[in-house]
């Protein structure tokens, strides 16, 4: 939920805000889908390492927050911090958004309790409602404060929520610790 709110607000942000052109605000938005891409090829990796699912699930969380914060400081700081340095800040959230929704599915397919099923449709309609409500409230608030550094940073504040509602969420993964083995090269 959180990268999404934030990902649809991000080139308004850059456009309005810090008066880029939007293509430039392209390019940032295609770095964190570069991220989620690398994402979510990493929990598999991850798992065979050692991590546990409710770390990945943390690590990510902690990169979507990470990237906020660096997307934030680009657009509404004072002190005039460069554009390409977005594109960084959004890998690093997309990179943590392509963990999360990644280990989340992971988790689902590996119930043990035979319930995938039931698991699977509650874990899709949890993400459609979050991006939907943290879309909604983010919406509302540049609506009525306008596309401005106030209702934009409204909207980092939605989407902050969001990540903290995953970091709470993460605490519920079953903590089992896989045999390590050696990584692949």
């Amino acid at each position: 939920m959180a990268f999404f709110t934030a990902d649809l607000f991000i080139p308004l942000a850059l456009t309005s805000v810090r008066g880029i052109s939007a293509t430039l605000a392209g390019i940032v938005l295609t770095a964190g889908i570069i991220g989620w891409t690398a994402g979510a090829y990493a929990p598999a990796r991850l798992l065979k390492w050692g991590m546990t699912k409710g770390g990945i699930a943390r690590l990510g969380a902690i990169l979507v927050i990470a990237g906020l914060t660096v997307i934030g400081a680009v657009i509404l700081t004072t002190v005039p911090v460069p554009v390409p340095v977005a594109a960084v800040g959004w890998i690093i959230a997309g990179l943590g958004a392509g963990l999360g929704f990644t280990i989340n599915s992971i988790a689902v397919l590996d119930d043990a309790a035979g319930t995938v099923g039931r698991a699977s449709s509650q874990m899709e309609l949890g993400n459609q409602a979050g991006i939907a409500i943290g879309t909604g409230l983010a919406g509302a608030l540049v609506a009525t404060m306008g596309a401005t550094a106030a209702g934009l940073s409204g909207v980092l504040v939605v989407a902050g929520a969001g990540v903290v509602l995953a970091l709470l969420a993460s605490t519920r993964f079953a903590e089992t610790h896989p045999p390590l083995t050696p990584p692949e090269r």
